[in-house]
């Protein structure tokens, strides 16, 4: 019986010059898509677009492996660190990782610099500090820890500059190469707050809410050295303990509260009745200032459209994106049909469906003839999904 799979996480390095009109390997990239139709994997790195991942492809020829859902890594350089030392300095990505994220409840700040009567960017600053003063005690904490905790990587060479003896203490220069996160999540929520537009409606407060973060890190990543990164948080259970959190303080409010959950990341929200186009033109610029994990994905209303599928892509491609081509792909377990968005197959009736969806970057179970291990706060988002 052939059905849609959920790991590996499949990826696709998209390069204009290989996969674009009339490249060498042009038919390669259709026979992806035609796979990505069916399966929503692989998902779609651009190489040769807009933005930092491209830049660091056609400047060194260094391609960018994301880790699993969105995850990136900030440049880092083998003589120079977080700069080139010179012309000849180049960067590596392999052996790297992240630290860990923290990411932070916009709704929440917004609603503290009304209430007080501050300038949000005054509040958000205050939240950032601390952020960044964990970031700190957790930076020295693992920087004590001996390489015996997982040989593999540490003793072994496994990570980057993994070649310690079981006894060693890690050490502060061994974790440098490494990225700490601002996360964000329900940036949309703040905005509605705020400004009482959703990011599909005007994204222009939330691209000023990334540019400050982006200033913050840039500043204390150079007085820390610590590589900070700003990362697009995937939420999955904190979706719901967010907007539990806000109802709880400040209540019901439309467009802010009145959900079961947040928008993830810096995304539209996904009841937004809006096109794959509009989305993609939205989410650009925020996109491109969340380099330390961010994803853009766009929910396809039919799985036949080959030429509609391929131009979309490649305009995502373009614009320098991790792109995903979303649906919800439904299989029938009594006769093994496979067909999108049906509690019962169109085939044989049955109600044995098993209901594949993108949890947030990579795929997950949304149902097992009717059963779900996800929250019910994600439930409630998958069937709120128009545009994602």
């Amino acid at each position: 019986m052939k059905h849609p799979v959920l790991f590996p996480k499949l990826s696709f390095f998209y390069d204009e010059n290989l996969h674009g009109k009339g490249g060498e390997l042009e038919w390669l990239f259709d026979e992806a898509l035609r796979c990505s139709m069916k399966t929503m994997y692989p998902d779609f790195i651009s190489c040769t677009g807009d933005g930092y991942a491209p830049s660091i492809y056609k400047k060194y020829g260094v391609s960018i492996s994301r880790m699993g859902c969105r995850a990136n890594l900030s440049p880092w350089y083998e003589r120079g660190g977080m700069e080139p030392a010179d012309e000849n300095d180049k960067p590596v990505y392999n052996g790297r990782f992240n630290l860990g994220a923290i990411s932070l409840h916009f709704s929440m700040i917004a609603a503290k610099a009304k209430k007080e009567d501050k300038d949000f960017f005054e509040v958000l600053e205050y939240y950032l500090d601390m952020v960044r003063g964990i970031h700190k005690r957790t930076f020295e904490f693992l920087s004590h820890k001996k390489a015996g905790i997982n040989p593999l990587g540490f003793c072994q060479g496994g990570f980057y500059g993994g070649h310690k003896n079981p006894d060693d203490e890690l050490g502060e220069d061994f974790l440098r190469p490494m990225t700490m996160s601002f996360g964000i999540i329900g940036l949309n929520e703040a905005s509605v707050y705020w400004t009482g537009k959703a990011i599909h409606e005007d994204n222009s407060w939330a691209v000023s809410v990334l540019k400050f973060i982006n200033e913050y890190a840039d500043k204390y990543k150079k007085i820390d050295n610590i590589l900070y990164a700003i990362y697009g948080t995937p939420g999955e259970s904190l979706v719901g303990l967010q907007a539990q959190q806000f109802k709880k303080k400040y209540g019901i409010m439309k467009g802010v509260s009145d959900h079961e959950y947040v928008t993830n990341s810096f995304h539209c929200p996904v009841y937004a009745d809006i096109t794959p186009i509009q989305k993609q033109d939205a989410e650009y610029p925020l996109f491109h200032l969340c380099n330390g994990g961010n994803i853009v994905y766009a929910r396809m209303r039919s799985n036949y459209n080959f030429d509609a599928f391929k131009a979309l892509t490649q305009r995502a491609m373009k614009m320098g994106f991790y792109w995903g081509n979303n649906q919800q792909l439904d299989w029938c377990e009594k006769c093994g049909h496979s067909f999108i968005d049906s509690d019962t197959c169109p085939k044989c009736g049955s109600d044995e469906i098993i209901r594949i969806e993108r949890m947030n970057g990579y795929l997950g179970l949304a149902s097992i003839r009717g059963r779900t291990m996800y929250s019910d706060s994600k439930m409630a988002e998958f069937k709120e999904r128009v545009s994602m």
